[in-house]
């Protein structure tokens, strides 16, 4: 996998995640790229000083996977920095588009993973399936809240949104959303505010190891389980960026019907974010990289 294909991974996945209901686990899954991340961060261990002692800097991109982590990481802080504002903007202006495109690319990737766990699901696996949709819409359905966050507020913040970035289906800035926090981070990230961004980042690395290694050791053991319960998550994670959607006076989620008018532009970009995670998914698969 070259530099370049890795680090517009990475872009995709940064974008992803300044979406509030839209996860950057779901992207690092539709582009075949899942398991290796995740075993990057559990590789982050008290043995990598031991490794750096013996074989220095050579020895830690070897167990890092530095030729993949690097452009990876480029791309995600990449997106996260320049498109979260143009996201903010966009969604303001021409939510139905960007909702669409999302919408049309989440179905593309719960499609395809239900494709390739068909034939190893048990009856419990369709059980936890249901269930991960039921998590999935339990949290899509919440109302956010608004916040005035406190410095100490923002490494939790950031432990909560980052490990949600490695379950598809659960987006950590919806959680921020749900939680007030969103605004101001979207503000800091604006403004460039070095204090908030190095305590939701420090805060968002803890956060996000520990959530590796809960998943990597739940994978081993019960890897038709955990990936039927985050499909089903995929699925449920759906009335979040369904196109035609409102607001309450209280900040509630409303489901809309679609006018006539206001049908076929974000049918068209839904169909567009479809093909193109078809298009990026069979892309994977041919080169051998999909994880699945």
């Amino acid at each position: 996998m070259s530099w370049v294909s890795i680090w517009l991974r990475g872009l995709a996945m940064g974008a992803a995640d300044a979406v509030p209901g839209v996860s950057g686990g779901t992207v690092a899954f539709l582009t075949g790229i899942y398991e290796r991340w995740l075993a990057v961060l559990t590789a982050v261990t008290p043995e990598l000083w031991s490794v750096f002692r013996n074989d220095g800097l050579r020895g830690l991109w070897v167990r890092l996977d530095g030729a993949f982590v690097l452009p990876l990481l480029i791309g995600i802080l990449m997106s996260l920095l320049t498109l979260a504002h143009w996201i903010k903007d966009w969604l303001d202006l021409v939510p139905e588009r960007v909702w669409g495109f999302f919408f049309g690319l989440v179905i593309a990737m719960g499609i395809a993973l239900l494709s390739d766990l068909r034939s190893a699901m048990r009856t419990k696996d369709w059980g936890l399936l249901i269930f991960g949709v039921l998590i999935a819409l339990s949290i899509g359905l919440q109302t956010p809240q608004t916040a005035d966050p406190g410095l100490w507020v923002w490494p939790l913040a950031g432990a909560m949104a980052l490990s949600a970035m490695l379950l598809p289906g659960i987006s950590g800035s919806f959680l921020l959303l749900l939680t007030g926090l969103y605004p101001a981070l979207i503000g800091a990230v604006s403004a460039f505010d070095l204090r908030i961004l190095l305590l939701f980042i420090g805060g968002g690395a803890i956060g996000i190891l520990l959530m590796a290694h809960l998943i990597k050791a739940l994978l081993i053991r019960y890897q038709t389980e955990v990936l039927s319960c985050l499909t089903g998550v995929v699925f449920g994670a759906l009335v979040r960026v369904w196109p035609w959607q409102g607001a309450g006076d209280d900040g509630s989620l409303i489901l809309l019907l679609p006018t006539q008018e206001l049908l076929w532009i974000p049918l068209a970009f839904g169909l567009s974010g479809f093909a193109l995670a078809s298009l990026a998914l069979k892309f994977s698969t041919d080169h051998g990289t999909a994880t699945r």
